[in-house]
């Protein structure tokens, strides 16, 4: 489990990055909303290629074992995305709309952390 918290944390730096190259470069193009309806794909395929390069040296293998990966990666990136929210200053308004999956992202994050282990492991074959 302690790799598989190692793989999270690579995730989130390259999260972070991501957003902030989008809020450099996209944003001013295309404005935040267009960027983050731009920029959710993209982070979803770096969370998905990141989890399946780095799958099999977690050393999980089986679906309880991913899922339960999974669960754990989905809390965290709760937290770390609303104090990130936080710390931009959103106020209590702000954070649950970032909870609420018809206006914000994280809960189709969070979705996609509990499923990003256990699809790895799939599309790399290990059993």
């Amino acid at each position: 489990m302690a790799r598989g918290l190692m793989v999270w944390l690579l995730i989130m730096v390259a999260e972070t990055v991501h957003g902030v190259l989008r809020g450099l470069l996209l944003v001013p193009l295309t404005g935040a909303a267009a960027a983050e309806r731009i920029g959710w794909p993209v982070a979803a395929l770096l969370v998905l290629a990141i989890t399946t390069l780095a799958i099999g040296w977690t050393g999980l293998a089986t679906p309880r074992q991913l899922l339960r990966l999974g669960v754990v990666w989905a809390v965290l990136t709760v937290l770390f995305e609303l104090g990130i929210g936080a710390l931009r200053g959103l106020d209590a308004q702000g954070l649950a709309a970032a909870l609420n999956p018809l206006t914000g992202s994280v809960p189709w994050s969070a979705a996609l952390m509990v499923l990003a282990p256990l699809i790895a492991a799939r599309l790399r074959g290990v059993r």
